[in-house]
């Protein structure tokens, strides 16, 4: 195939923090299979535009799972130690301080895509498949597309910022990571608006209404620790749309959205490297079934 032909997919990739490894399965078969010629956009948030930037500069074998377990988890030990006094420390200094978790380092995470696993950003902007993520603007309380094409790095890291969890001593507050509103946003201005592409939407957890109201309590406190740093009416609003996902259910009466998640539905803290590496290995196998489904492959 070349670059003449077709480019007639989308793809859209959800984050989720180590979630994310699920999806880097999935883009790795993508990539095994060379889908590129066929893919016109690639729309990600958070985890998820940090697997896409990997994926579009076809070095998903140089991620794998070792990214989430040996990077991520093992080098961020607020995810392995929630002791009772250093809960108690975070919750202070927010809520007396406005002062952030600090409990992802995204400064270790660019030194990551800068030197350890370097991102080869020339090849991402050379490339003729558009890659967008999707940001918060605190200012209007509503979501941006910025062309990630460009300060490749800078524009993935601020699309993985979420307040108070993740913190950055480069990078300034103007964005905050896409996913921390509830929104059918990628609906909206993606999905009904590309009606002759074949879209493929990377979940990376089962998204049900019951699922959401099963962990409700423990949104709830989210918002609160979200809105301490971003503002009452941010959290009014949260509150007001907790409900207002793209559920998984909902989006098979788009007959050209096929959905891709991972029933396993790991925590965003998960612990276990079998569980993690049990994840990605369930993404490549939903890569190459999805790939099956829409006749790329046999």
């Amino acid at each position: 195939m070349t670059d003449g032909q077709n480019r007639d997919i989308i793809i859209l990739m959800k984050g989720g923090t180590i979630q994310g490894v699920f999806s880097a399965g999935v883009v790795t078969a993508f990539q095994k299979h060379n889908l590129y010629p066929r893919i016109d956009a690639v729309y990600a948030v958070s985890s998820g535009a940090h697997n896409a930037a990997y994926f579009l500069a076809q070095q998903m074998d140089d991620v794998g799972p070792s990214m989430f377990y040996d990077y991520l988890y093992q080098k961020h030990s607020f995810l392995k130690d929630l002791s009772f006094k250093t809960i108690c420390q975070k919750f202070w200094g927010l809520f007396a301080h406005n002062k952030c978790f600090d409990i992802i380092d995204l400064d270790y995470v660019e030194k990551i895509e800068r030197e350890i696993i370097k991102l080869d950003v020339d090849k991402i902007k050379n490339s003729p498949i558009k890659f967008y993520v999707r940001v918060f603007d605190p200012k209007v309380h509503q979501m941006k597309y910025l062309d990630a094409k460009e300060d490749t790095i800078p524009r993935i890291i601020q699309s993985s910022k979420v307040p108070p969890y993740a913190f950055s001593q480069v990078l300034s507050d103007e964005y905050f990571d896409g996913g921390i509103m509830p929104t059918r946003d990628f609906i909206k201005n993606i999905i009904k608006k590309n009606p002759d592409k074949t879209i493929i939407y990377i979940f990376n957890d089962q998204k049900t209404p019951w699922r959401v109201f099963k962990y409700l309590p423990w949104d709830i406190i989210d918002i609160i620790f979200k809105a301490r740093y971003l503002g009452f009416k941010y959290g009014v609003k949260h509150l007001f749309n907790i409900f207002n996902y793209p559920y998984i259910h909902s989006l098979k009466k788009y007959k050209n959205v096929h959905v891709v998640y991972d029933e396993a539905c790991p925590s965003k803290r998960e612990k276990s490297r079998d569980r993690i590496y049990r994840s990605y290995s369930h993404g490549l196998a939903k890569g190459e079934t999805i790939l099956r489904k829409i006749g790329y492959i046999k």
